[in-house]
């Protein structure tokens, strides 16, 4: 009885940790921290064509909030969930960040998702359209080993520069 007692605690523990309390959809990962994704451009791929296929990949799921080509970075506006149509909703959001290094040698992205319980919002990331993405993305200008780099969420506004 005491070990089932356990088993409760820490699979109740995991699901509100997951998102799954919240009425998430499963691909939902609440956090704290969020990640880049790090993949090296095809030295094939001259920059002028890595963008252009990197806004086409992004437009065809998103909607754009942002983009500068000089500066390299593109994000969309949070939207409904694509992959999903039982969570066509706007309690569950998700968005995409992108950007190329200074050197345009290699792309980094990350997705934010965040799903509102009726009074805040949750943030996290989706791990079902990351993995869309790196495949789109790898498909297209990617060479190599896609990398994950952690980035400590800010505290404060004083420290929005690192996210």
């Amino acid at each position: 009885m005491k070990i089932y007692m356990i088993r409760t605690v820490i699979v109740s523990a995991f699901m509100l940790l997951s998102g799954c309390g919240l009425g998430a959809p499963d691909s939902f990962m609440q956090m704290n921290k969020q990640y880049w994704e790090t993949m090296d451009i095809k030295q094939s791929v001259k920059y002028e064509d890595a963008w252009q296929r990197v806004i086409y990949i992004v437009t065809k799921k998103f909607e754009l909030d942002m983009i500068s080509k000089e500066d390299g970075y593109v994000r969309s506006a949070y939207c409904q969930s694509y992959f999903s149509e039982d969570m066509q909703n706007e309690r569950y959001q998700i968005r995409i960040v992108a950007k190329f290094t200074p050197d345009r040698k290699k792309f980094e992205f990350k997705i934010e998702s965040r799903i509102w319980d009726g009074k805040i919002w949750h943030n996290g990331s989706d791990v079902r359209v990351a993995a869309n993405m790196r495949r789109d993305f790898m498909n297209s200008i990617g060479d190599g080993f896609v990398k994950k780099q952690g980035v400590v969420a800010p505290a404060t506004a004083d420290s929005l520069h690192a996210q």
